[in-house]
């Protein structure tokens, strides 16, 4: 039977989708398993798709490796007898590469592979667009009986899901002149327990040239960590010193890189990186924690269904299709904006000036909305108004109203958007500045916090900063608490009766 022959005759399709597929943690040899799928019309016998995202062996460095296993625990005769291909797909069901469409007998617990299916660079790297849209890779499996015609189609869709979490965060070493070490915990945002550890020191006492930095895992579902690390100066300027990926093990959880950062050069440069004693380092990580999700999400007999049919009747999937097209009306929605397209206002700043178009501003902030239909002077007028606010807030501020993106946050420029979006009832920026601040409190930082909460009327933000502060009470000795005592005596003695309470 050749392959035209095979290809039009009824078949069973195993469709699984892999999410956040470059962050596969796998080492050689080590793979991820579809969930096992129970084919009907072939006696129920059960079955499972295998991938090794760095090859199933040293000689297949460099590869993906696909396997076809037939479960050793299953119903059906001892041998089966099927023609099957192994496919990885693009969005709209073209295939990006395939094995021939083979003959095999499959007894129990037998599998058959395509150790060099592909080329990693050819998926992660080349034409990563074409096989990881939103970084989710679609793998399938077609199987024919050859003992009898099947009499009917059959299409199962399955979903595993690679957990990652993103942390940004902003690192004030203080005293940096003749610091040992700096300590930072970083903990899971759903959880709220503690992932990993960073430190970051000298190598070999205060008066090293070089510097190191040590991340030890905490959290046993940890599996992988990508670290990039810039060194912020007095202009808020970074420059990247590290970036790295570290793979962890069952009995090797801590990682230790050595920095491309020389102390002599930085003292040298000390009016410029640290002109208060405290060195500024920003910080992102990608978390990967393993898979959290693994589940069939539709079987369907009697139709050939495709993945965009899928998407279009599964309520639970979190189609591929929809993501792509985010994609792509988010980046037509950062040219217009970034190419002043059709602008019909500008954001005027007591320095700058920002085109901007009505309708967008309008869909995204209610006050917006009514200076623009109101009888109020913005409606009939080109520009508005905001000398409240500086440049670099206005700009970060329109960027997120059109592409809902934040890139390069850092502590001060947080504070001022989070201040922004109350203003503008933008309540999702509102939110984000909100979670990116509470990661990123810390003893210098708390009592701003604390008041930029409370002038907002914000009690999930004032309550979060409140707790923080009362489980360092090294706080309530510093210039800062004094000061804070003479200018809002109400919050301090609103906080420090709380730690009469406790």
């Amino acid at each position: 039977m050749d392959r035209d022959t095979v290809s039009e005759n009824k078949c069973f399709t195993f469709t699984w989708i892999i999410e956040n597929f470059s962050y596969s943690w796998q080492n050689i040899g080590e793979y991820i398993s579809s969930p096992t799928f129970i084919v009907g019309q072939m006696q129920k016998t059960k079955w499972r798709l295998d991938l090794y995202p760095k090859g199933d062996e040293e000689e297949t460095k460099g590869f993906i490796s696909f396997y076809l296993r037939r479960v050793e625990d299953c119903q059906g005769p001892e041998g089966l007898d099927i023609h099957f291909d192994l496919s990885f797909l693009a969005t709209d069901d073209s295939v990006l590469v395939t094995t021939d469409t083979q003959h095999t007998s499959f007894s129990k617990g037998m599998y058959w592979y395509a150790d060099k299916f592909v080329k990693c660079d050819e998926v992660l790297k080349i034409r990563r667009k074409n096989y990881l849209p939103g970084n989710v890779l679609t793998a399938r499996c077609r199987m024919w009986n050859i003992i009898q015609e099947d009499t009917e189609y059959g299409h199962c869709f399955a979903r595993t899901r690679i957990g990652v979490q993103r942390k940004l965060l902003v690192w004030n070493i203080e005293q940096f002149s003749s610091f040992q070490e700096s300590l930072y915990k970083i903990c899971s945002t759903s959880a709220g327990e503690s992932l990993m550890t960073c430190k970051f020191f000298p190598s070999s006492g205060h008066n090293s040239k070089t510097f190191l930095f040590e991340v030890c895992a905490h959290d046993q579902m940890l599996k992988t960590v990508n670290v990039r690390l810039y060194l912020v100066d007095c202009s808020r300027n970074r420059t990247e010193f590290l970036n790295e990926e570290f793979i962890f093990t069952e009995t090797i959880r801590t990682a230790l890189f050595t920095l491309n950062l020389s102390k002599e050069e930085l003292m040298k440069n000390k009016n410029q990186y640290f002109p208060n004693d405290i060195l500024q380092l920003y910080c992102e990580w990608d978390i990967i924690t393993g898979i959290v999700l693994q589940e069939i999400e539709k079987t369907i007999y009697g139709s050939l269904l495709s993945i965009q049919d899928w998407n279009l009747t599964s309520d639970g999937f979190k189609s591929k299709i929809r993501l792509d097209s985010k994609h792509v009306l988010k980046e037509n929605l950062e040219t217009l904006y970034k190419e002043n397209v059709l602008c019909d206002t500008k954001l005027k700043t007591k320095t700058g000036s920002f085109p901007a178009h009505k309708s967008i501003l309008s869909a995204r902030s209610p006050v917006f909305q009514k200076m623009f239909t109101n009888d109020m002077r913005e409606k009939n007028s080109e520009c508005v108004e905001i000398e409240d606010l500086d440049d670099d807030t206005v700009q970060r501020l329109l960027l997120y109203i059109y592409t809902a993106t934040l890139p390069d946050l850092l502590w001060d420029s947080a504070c001022n958007l989070y201040a922004a979006a109350d203003k503008y009832e933008i309540l999702s920026l509102k939110s984000d500045c909100s979670s990116f601040l509470k990661d990123n409190l810390s003893s210098d930082n708390a009592l701003d916090l604390l008041i930029l909460s409370d002038m907002h009327h914000d009690e999930d933000l004032k309550s979060s900063t409140e707790k923080f502060i009362l489980n360092r009470r090294g706080i309530f000795k510093t210039k800062e608490w004094k000061l804070l005592m003479k200018t809002n005596l109400q919050l301090a003695a609103d906080l420090m009766y709380q730690t009469l309470e406790e």
